[in-house]
């Protein structure tokens, strides 16, 4: 069989084909960017941190600024928040209680207890892609609360909370936090280490 980029010379199937193929294309190519742009980091491909107040967004590949679930053995499960450097370790440490507690609802949990956050600052790299090269920056600061936790049907003690009720609480509160509005200012621990 002949291969021809001439539109004409194109059986059916290959017009096909091709069309799902820039289908697929355009909708990957949306993906990414909306992904990107959904990071909290208003910076779009960038590689580097956001300037502003952390949201409450899942992290991706594209920015470690947000939360992750990750599995603990026991069926526990750790929860991780990364927030800006301008980011209050307070907002850091509720986002990592929020999700939490909705993940636990997410996967029909009752209840949830979780140990005190720990919260570090930890100093990375930057790197934005310019003209298709990755270009280095000055290094930046994150807040990282982390989480381990332990879900139930029912409440075992009182340091169990509610999952629906809590992640619902919780987010809300976020939503409206006055941080989201505030100027954003740099954490001093993280201007002095990075």
């Amino acid at each position: 069989m002949v291969q021809s980029n001439n539109p004409q010379l194109l059986s059916g199937g290959d017009r096909v084909a091709r069309a799902r193929t820039a289908l697929f294309s355009a909708l990957l190519a949306a993906a990414i960017l909306t992904s990107a742009c959904a990071n909290g980091s208003g910076e779009g491909l960038s590689l580097a941190s956001g300037s502003g107040v952390t949201g409450y967004v899942q992290a991706s590949g594209f920015s470690r600024i947000g939360h992750k679930v990750s599995g603990l053995d026991g069926g526990r499960v750790r929860v991780t928040a990364t927030g800006s450097s301008s980011t209050p370790r307070a907002r850091v440490e509720k986002i990592a209680l929020a999700r939490a507690a909705e993940y636990g609802s997410q996967q029909k949990h009752r209840y949830f207890q979780a140990t005190p956050a720990a919260v570090a600052v930890e100093c990375g790299p930057r790197y934005v892609v310019r003209k298709g090269e990755k270009v280095e920056l000055p290094k930046t600061g994150y807040v990282v609360a982390t989480v381990d936790v332990t879900y139930a049907k029912t409440a075992t003690d009182a340091t169990f909370l509610p999952t629906k009720d809590t992640a619902e609480r919780l987010k809300a509160e976020l939503a409206s936090d006055p941080a989201l509005s505030a100027p954003a200012a740099t954490d001093p621990e993280i201007a002095s280490r990075c």
